[in-house]
């Protein structure tokens, strides 16, 4: 499925995906290639829409999931910045000082 999508982005002259998406719920996704005297259908794949509840189980997960990911990279960033410090404090500075440096995402809290 990977390769007929990226077919899709790379030569959209030759390979088409068209997802139909229904009132009810249901939907389909089609892979077809311009064969120039024909089209083909590579495959079909039919979705049904999941129950409200499962969708926002799946998004609290996902949103869980990134924040615990965000403290874990902030608390690296944070040892990351007390061992320069102690090693080398005038290299921590110019980190600092530079766009995107290294210890400002280390005090952002939510």
């Amino acid at each position: 499925v990977m390769k007929m999508l990226n077919s899709c982005i790379k030569e959209p002259h030759s390979f088409l995906a068209v997802f139909l998406m229904h009132h009810d719920g249901n939907a389909r996704l089609d892979f077809i290639q311009n064969m120039e005297y024909k089209f083909v259908e590579l495959l079909s794949c039919d979705f049904v829409a999941s129950p409200e509840e499962v969708v926002r189980h799946q998004i609290t997960f996902r949103y869980n999931s990134t924040k615990s990911k965000l403290k874990l990279m902030q608390s690296r960033l944070q040892d990351v910045n007390a061992l320069v410090k102690s090693k080398n404090p005038s290299l921590l500075l110019q980190m600092q000082r530079q766009p995107g440096g290294g210890s400002r995402m280390g005090g952002y809290n939510r």
